[in-house]
């Protein structure tokens, strides 16, 4: 998939495109549900419990201040290598189907279908491809969905409970409903392609319940003392939030 962004398609036309997008009336609906499903709101709980993670004297700001400046530099190399792949499927779907009569009829279940249609097999499939894809895909989301309920739980709860006795709880609320929902919807694919729609904009929804906070409670010296985030960073992070919630 990469090669065929890096050899058909127009650099200068994808640049331009991520620095200034332009969607019609009857996309706003993706458009809202890519915000949700790429920064997903349990992750802002998820980094902030990986960072208590790490055993770090807070009276040594020297070592406080390393364990900051490493982890600013892992979560933007993750969310660098996110935003790449989501480019390059995004891009690949758009050069190949938009515009054709075929474009409202692809989801999830047929996708692989339609790209190994469109740009063959090769060496290796573009089936198995996006077969794996969606499986890394799925893994990452079920993972981070589950670490991060675990951290509430034992949060907000105060639960002390064994670990693997946590992951079977956070675990069956995970899977349970999910199942329950696959087999309702099981007659119609296309009914799963809307509800995942919607699933992905209810989390964009969710995502000022989870900021909001998280900006009051890091520009609070009480709390955060001296690594409280400046004045700058506060307004980039506002300014950059209600963008988001806006567009």
């Amino acid at each position: 998939m990469c090669s065929c962004f890096i050899s058909d398609t127009c650099f200068h036309f994808a640049f331009v495109g991520i620095l200034v997008p332009k969607l019609s009336s009857r996309t706003i609906q993706q458009a809202v549900g890519v915000v949700g499903c790429i920064i997903m709101p349990h992750n802002v709980f998820l980094h902030s419990a990986l960072v208590q993670s790490r055993q770090v004297d807070p009276k040594k700001k020297g070592r406080v201040q390393e364990a900051l400046n490493y982890y600013s530099i892992e979560s933007t190399i993750a969310l660098v290598v996110s935003f790449i792949i989501n480019i390059f499927v995004t891009t690949v779907f758009a050069k190949g189907f938009y515009g054709t009569e075929i474009a409202n009829r692809i989801g999830l279940v047929n996708a692989g279908q339609y790209l190994q249609e469109k740009y063959g097999g090769g060496v290796f499939p573009i089936l198995y491809i996006w077969g794996i894809g969606l499986l890394a895909a799925g893994q990452s989301s079920t993972i981070t969905g589950t670490y991060a309920g675990q951290f509430i739980m034992g949060g907000f709860l105060n639960l002390k409970l064994k670990k693997w006795m946590r992951a079977l709880i956070t675990r069956s609320f995970a899977i349970v409903p999910t199942m329950i929902v696959a087999l309702i919807f099981d007659s119609s694919e296309e009914s799963l392609d809307v509800l995942n729609e919607w699933l992905n904009v209810l989390q964009s929804v969710q995502i000022p319940f989870a900021l909001i906070p998280l900006l009051c409670l890091v520009s609070k010296e009480q709390i955060m003392g001296t690594f409280k985030i400046g004045s700058v960073l506060k307004v980039y992070d506002s300014f950059a939030f209600w963008f988001n919630c806006f567009n």
